[in-house]
């Protein structure tokens, strides 16, 4: 009989490092990813490539990473939500969140919204609610043809 401390581990965590590799290898072929779903599905296929077999990466974790990443650029398209913006945490990379501030016509210092030190994410005095994220190598040329698109 067993103690009861030898746990049988059906998984792992994959470490950082090696979240990054597979997401460079994904981004360094497709060069733009438009949807978290299938980034999320293409790195985990990339990691069993690479010999990971049981792991858990979740889409939170993934995006958290590649967020902080310097080469790859993080796109967030939002809504606005109804409620006013009270968060000090980033919903998208977990950072903390600087105040945006404002002044006013007499003087005074006013905060008009927060932005994160880490990703793009930024909200007004309505909470902004992310409903997609971009994950490019290639910003400018995502967005050029994202403008081309809607002329």
């Amino acid at each position: 009989m067993g103690t009861g401390k030898e746990r049988d581990v059906k998984y792992t965590i994959p470490r950082e490092e090696v979240v990054i590799e597979a997401v460079m290898d994904i981004l360094n072929e497709a060069m733009t990813i438009r949807s978290q779903t299938l980034f999320h599905r293409l790195v985990k296929a990339k990691m069993r490539e690479m010999g990971l077999r049981r792991f858990r990466l979740s889409p939170r974790r993934l995006r958290m990473i590649t967020a902080k990443l310097d080469n790859v650029d993080l796109l967030i398209y939002c809504r606005e939500g109804e409620r006013r913006s009270r968060r000090s945490m980033c919903p998208v990379c977990g950072a903390s969140m600087i105040d945006i501030r404002n002044s006013t016509l007499y003087g005074w210092e006013v905060s008009t919204g927060k932005a994160c030190k880490t990703c793009s994410y930024w909200t007004g005095a309505r909470e902004r609610i992310p409903t997609r994220y971009v994950f490019t190598l290639e910003k400018e040329r995502y967005l050029g043809e994202t403008m081309e698109a809607k002329g």
